[in-house]
């Protein structure tokens, strides 16, 4: 007899496209001489953590691949409402550059800076960032 076994695929290229109908921006942080390895454990165990930013908000892992994403959600503290927020680090030399993309699960053209915030609330906290650019930000 066959057994079968369903197997979860675990695939950044599945995190919500940007669209006009739902708030997002996309970051990508350099930090300076740091392995990606290091990065991603720090990123992953601040999700983790849940501590709360200057918004409050909670914080919990989607999902996660060793070393190449990890897929987190943010539920705001009054409305419930839910944003995915993905980080994908890549190793540049002896840089690490994440790029992070935060996108609203609601029905929203504007957040007032939340997209941005979920993913500042977590990259700041790793290490010292070197540079940071924007891109698709709807403020």
């Amino acid at each position: 007899a066959a057994v079968l076994a369903f197997v979860g695929v675990v695939a950044a290229d599945s995190f919500p496209s940007f669209d006009m109908l739902h708030a997002h921006c996309e970051m990508n942080v350099t930090f300076k001489n740091m392995q990606c390895t290091d990065v991603y454990s720090k990123v992953l165990s601040i999700v983790q953590a849940d501590t709360p930013g200057p918004a409050n908000g909670a914080y919990a892992v989607h999902q996660d691949k060793l070393n190449d994403f990890v897929w987190a959600t943010r539920t705001t503290p009054v409305h419930k409402y839910v944003d995915d927020i993905m980080f994908s680090p890549k190793q540049n030399g002896a840089d690490c550059v994440v790029n992070g993309k935060s996108r609203s699960e609601t029905l929203s053209y504007y957040d007032y800076d939340t997209n941005y915030c979920n993913m500042w609330n977590v990259l700041s906290n790793v290490s010292t960032i070197a540079a940071l650019n924007t891109d698709k930000c709807a403020w």
